[in-house]
């Protein structure tokens, strides 16, 4: 059951988060403003994590991670459809790998800022 709860948590932060990318890269001009609502992407996943108060680091990193992937996966194919890059499958696979990296890095101290007990854990 908890299983369940944690894969629906993931799909609709990550689904939400990445409306919120696809609106901001079409609204906003192109560039490091991104960064913006890619912070409050993790931002908000950290808020959900201590929100849900899941004990095990590895479940607060997976869905971390996977909140992040599933964003930025919104967001990188409303990119390709936009635009007729013409990019190999190779090319996409080493990007989307790219990203799976960039958010398992970016969730390693999300997931140890979400500890709902961090007195216990550092004992």
């Amino acid at each position: 059951m908890r299983g369940n709860r944690l894969l629906t948590l993931t799909l609709a932060a990550g689904l939400l988060g990445g409306a919120a990318l696809v609106l901001a890269n079409f609204f906003l001009t192109p560039g490091k403003l991104i960064l913006i609502p890619y912070a409050l992407l993790v931002l908000g996943t950290l808020l959900l994590l201590r929100a849900e108060r899941i004990a095990s680091f590895s479940a607060r990193f997976t869905v971390g991670t996977g909140v992040f992937v599933i964003g930025s996966l919104a967001l990188y194919v409303a990119i390709v459809v936009a635009t007729d890059s013409g990019v190999g499958v190779l090319g996409h696979l080493w990007r989307l790998g790219l990203v799976v990296a960039l958010g398992a890095l970016v969730n390693l101290p999300v997931a140890r800022l979400a500890d709902p007990d961090p007195v216990a854990t550092a004992a």
